[in-house]
């Protein structure tokens, strides 16, 4: 595709330099990834900024590099082959120069927003779409999935707009139909998923996460509620979990644009929870739908995974939902490294789980006690470079419901993991102590754990869930939670 027919399309303002109508061939914020006919975007990340790289591109035929209006766009001149594009925001244009590079045919995507649970959600929409049938992708955590198969990794919730664009167009020339996207606080942030239209977008909970990146809390609710105000037409639908305290500023934001909405909860006045019964893993879910009253059972660990399972229903079915559909909840399977038991020769009850945050933590920890006839024991870490507030919270809330926890590593990055241990118990009380115990390696960590573990026991390895690698010192080094246990469970 010419540059110029690209370039045409865009409403972000830029001026060009030594332009050239060039023939488009693909788009990269990584220099590695760059070939001749390339669009290069520079774009000043906390660790990088893209200009640093340009020097080794300068050999490519017929380049095109975003540029920030503040960079001094002159020392490149020298270099023929190059047109520079220079903008305000070079976020922003790259992603509208994405979009429209890459054409796509789907007739319905969905953007999920909310600090958990989008994963889980995600997946089960794709699941339903399967069993109906229905050629799909979702895009988030877990990858981008094509129908039942994996395409590739991603290495951020919410993928980088060429990466977006690029994959959708791909599977949409094969068929694709309906994609679901995860749309995390920092991808909404960065414009990643501009100038998208979604057909739904969803709410599921807010509590605090990201705040090394985002600052205060409020700056990190308004990031979720871009997808809300910028990212829905008059023809979009607004899903919305009633339960979360913070529902009601999404809802106003709904109200506001004029678009309709679908509620679920107690609160809820579409899909309302009336009262909840549950007995070891049955749950008993008494509910109305347009106040039409039924009760359904579910099998679970825990209510909050209900209300994705329950979610997912609503995006996939709207208020076309009837009692009959939620017979499909029997047909769905959790999530790679959500609450997910690992079997195993000596029948021991051994749980991964993501949870990653105080409030996921507590969620699972809470779940697995009411089912847990002995001890809990629990391993957790925190990540390096990252919200360091959520390091005594994290062990906090492991302590109310844990017999025994284990303090490790997780992704230390750039930090001495020494430091971000000894930061998750520096709050604690010391008469709570001695339900602590550090082990600096986690693959010994879960060793320990193993040979410590009762038949009657329960143990959460927590942080990391389906990852199968640690990050240190800007280097991944494959390590999977799942397949250590069985490592140690079959010697």
């Amino acid at each position: 595709m010419k540059l110029e027919r690209v370039l045409k399309n865009c409403q972000t303002a830029f001026t060009i330099e030594n332009f050239k109508n060039i023939n488009l061939k693909g788009i990269s914020n990584n220099s590695r990834e760059i070939k001749d006919n390339f669009l290069f975007g520079a774009i000043k990340g906390n660790e990088f900024n893209g200009e640093e790289f340009i020097k080794e591109l300068i050999l490519f035929k017929n380049l095109v590099i975003v540029l920030s209006s503040k960079s001094n766009s002159k020392i490149y001149n020298q270099y023929n082959n190059i047109t520079i594009i220079k903008t305000k925001n070079v976020r922003k244009l790259i992603a509208e120069i994405s979009y429209f590079f890459y054409p796509k045919s789907l007739n319905e995507i969905v953007a999920i927003t909310g600090t958990n649970g989008k994963t889980s959600i995600a997946e089960y929409v794709r699941q339903i779409w399967n069993i109906k049938k229905i050629n799909c992708c979702s895009i988030g955590t877990l990858g981008i999935v094509y129908g039942k198969k994996k395409i590739h990794d991603t290495n951020l919730t919410t993928p980088e707009p060429h990466e977006i664009n690029k994959s959708l167009s791909l599977i949409s020339k094969k068929g694709c139909k309906k994609a679901v996207i995860e749309a995390s606080s920092i991808g909404l942030d960065q414009n990643r998923l501009h100038p998208f239209k979604f057909n739904k977008v969803v709410f599921t909970n807010l509590t605090i996460d990201h705040l090394d990146y985002h600052k205060s809390f409020e700056k990190y609710k308004h990031s979720k509620g871009l997808l809300f105000k910028n990212y829905t037409n008059d023809n979009s639908i607004g899903i919305i979990n009633t339960d979360s305290k913070y529902s009601k500023f999404f809802l106003e934001i709904c109200k506001k644009k004029k678009i309709e909405i679908i509620d679920f909860g107690k609160k809820a006045n579409f899909l309302k929870i009336i009262k909840i019964k549950n007995q070891d893993r049955l749950f008993n879910i008494f509910m109305s739908i347009d106040e039409k009253q039924f009760n359904i059972f579910f099998e679970s660990f825990s209510i909050y995974e209900i209300y994705n399972k329950i979610c997912a229903l609503l995006i996939v079915f709207g208020k076309s939902l009837k009692e009959k559909h939620f017979q499909i909840i029997k047909k769905l399977k959790n999530p790679p490294g959500r609450i997910e038991k690992i079997s195993n020769v000596k029948d021991l009850h051994i749980f991964v789980d993501y949870a990653h945050t105080p409030d996921a933590l507590k969620n699972v920890l809470s779940a697995l006690k009411k089912s847990c006839p002995g001890k809990l024991i629990t391993i957790i870490g925190c990540g390096g470079d990252r919200d360091k507030f959520k390091r005594p919270l994290m062990t906090k809330e492991a302590l109310k419901f844990s017999n025994k926890i284990i303090i490790t590593d997780d992704n230390p990055r750039n930090e001495e993991p020494q430091k971000i241990r000894k930061e998750m118990i520096s709050k604690i009380p010391k008469k709570k102590l001695i339900y602590i115990k550090e082990v600096p390696n986690r693959k010994k960590a879960i060793q320990y754990c193993i040979n410590i573990l009762g038949k009657n026991d329960f143990l959460l390895i927590a942080g990391k869930g389906h990852e199968n690698y640690q990050i240190i010192k800007n280097k991944k080094f494959f390590f999977s939670d799942k397949q250590t246990v069985m490592e140690f469970i079959n010697k």
